[in-house]
């Protein structure tokens, strides 16, 4: 990686990956292409940001949260930033979904903080949907099958979740998920071939520790099995899919901290 970071934020647009933000590279906005194993500096973020929240529709890229309301988009043609409408609820270390047109932006901390935020592109509008049952800081999410995944996280230090809450935006419900094995927060989280992948997190219960596990979620079975570790525990880091790979960008291997980064790109072939 050309700026070696964690808490950061991945999307994935085109059959690249966009990493934005993160202790050691606040600003930094640069695109992986998986095909050619390089990465290339893009046009700095509007503001610098860690545990911000990135997303992609409709060819572009959405970047918000971190502390912060402002919502930016980046048009990878031209490689310019342009601000959209802000949030309702300011949010730190949430996540940013898309599904059915719109992003998602559920978990974290901040104001009225259960409650999930949708972002309409054509109304360049953010709404209130329906709240988590639980507050999720660290969170990560995903979308499968038309629905949206919350996947453990943390309420503050001193907790950690292995629980998983699915959302129908149908009926604007939120439903229990089958738990994954290991509570984790501030970890990888992508979809592969239909099948939910979670890697690493944080676990800020006494003692504290980092895990290096992975583990798989079949929607067809409903259970999560274990997948090969990572070469290292860490937490802190984004993750995707692209061709039937899981990919893992940045992030740190010591508990309650910022460092040592790794700043290399770490992919499962399943």
């Amino acid at each position: 990686m050309p700026t070696i970071r964690t808490e950061l934020a991945v999307a994935e647009l085109g059959g690249k990956f966009y990493v934005a933000g993160g202790f050691g590279g606040l600003d930094a906005f640069e695109v992986y292409d998986p095909k050619a194993n390089s990465w290339t500096k893009l046009k700095a973020l509007p503001m610098g940001r860690e545990h911000p929240s990135l997303a992609a529709l409709d060819g572009k890229i959405y970047f918000t949260g971190g502390r912060g309301v402002e919502t930016y988009v980046y048009d990878p043609a031209a490689d310019t930033w342009t601000q959209r409408a802000s949030l309702i609820h300011q949010r730190y270390a949430a996540v940013a979904v898309t599904l059915g047109g719109a992003i998602y932006l559920f978990g974290g901390t901040g104001p009225s903080d259960t409650i999930m935020q949708r972002y309409d592109p054509a109304a360049d509008a953010w709404t209130e949907r329906a709240a988590l049952s639980t507050r999720r800081d660290h969170v990560a999410g995903v979308a499968l099958d038309g629905k949206l995944y919350a996947l453990g996280g943390r309420l503050g230090a001193g907790s950690v979740f292995n629980t998983v809450e699915i959302y129908d935006p149908a009926t604007d419900k939120w439903s229990p998920g089958t738990s994954m094995q290991d509570t984790r927060s501030g970890f990888g989280a992508a979809v592969v071939d239909g099948k939910i992948y979670v890697s690493g997190g944080e676990i800020l219960v006494m003692p504290y520790s980092v895990r290096d596990t992975c583990e798989v979620f079949d929607p067809q079975t409903g259970q999560w099995s274990y997948k090969a570790k990572l070469p290292q525990p860490l937490h802190g880091t984004g993750a995707g899919s692209f061709e039937g790979k899981y990919y893992v960008f940045g992030g740190a291997s010591n508990p309650a901290s910022a460092t040592p980064r790794t700043g290399v790109v770490q992919i499962l072939t399943p």
